[in-house]
């Protein structure tokens, strides 16, 4: 019995590409693994990959439409890092890459933390200082990677 790569933006070269025919997640198998039996990581259904046929044969995968997804989410580096050093602490940069709920939490905590003679407000700007540098560091894929498709909220 075979399985699946996880879905997702990164795909193998020579890799089939087919649907499953339970939940029409789009998946990526070796061709060695046609014609064998597999279980889909999504919903888990069992089913027999088919076998390319003359007709069909693997074509070598189009990565215009990825790098445009890395370019169009990268576009957001240079203003969550430079918001994550100027503002910081109130989690203006969470907010831009789109972790709504980690950029409430970090702007709570700030103003919060004013009660308590501002120690936590002054945490929450040492981590978004860091946090913008490590952003403008990263390359374009790496950026993508990390924050687009892991969806790491920190660091």
């Amino acid at each position: 019995m075979s399985s699946y790569d996880e879905p997702g933006p990164r795909l193998r070269p020579n890799s089939l590409e087919l649907n499953c025919p339970y939940c029409q997640a789009r998946l990526s198998i070796l061709p060695s693994q046609a014609g064998a039996t597999t279980i889909c990581p999504l919903c888990g259904g069992k089913f027999q990959a088919p076998l390319p046929t003359a007709q069909s044969p693997v074509e070598p995968q189009d990565y215009s439409q990825q790098d445009a997804l890395v370019r169009e989410f990268a576009s957001k580096k240079i203003a969550a890092g430079v918001c994550g050093i100027l503002l910081g602490g109130l989690g203006v940069h969470k907010f831009i890459l789109g972790f709504v709920g980690t950029g409430i939490l970090m702007l709570l905590v700030s103003v919060f933390g004013l009660c308590l003679y501002a120690l936590p407000t002054m945490v929450m700007g040492i981590i978004g200082l860091v946090e913008g540098i490590i952003y403008l560091t990263k390359s374009d894929e790496d950026f993508y990677r990390s924050y687009a498709i892991e969806r790491r909220t920190w660091f």
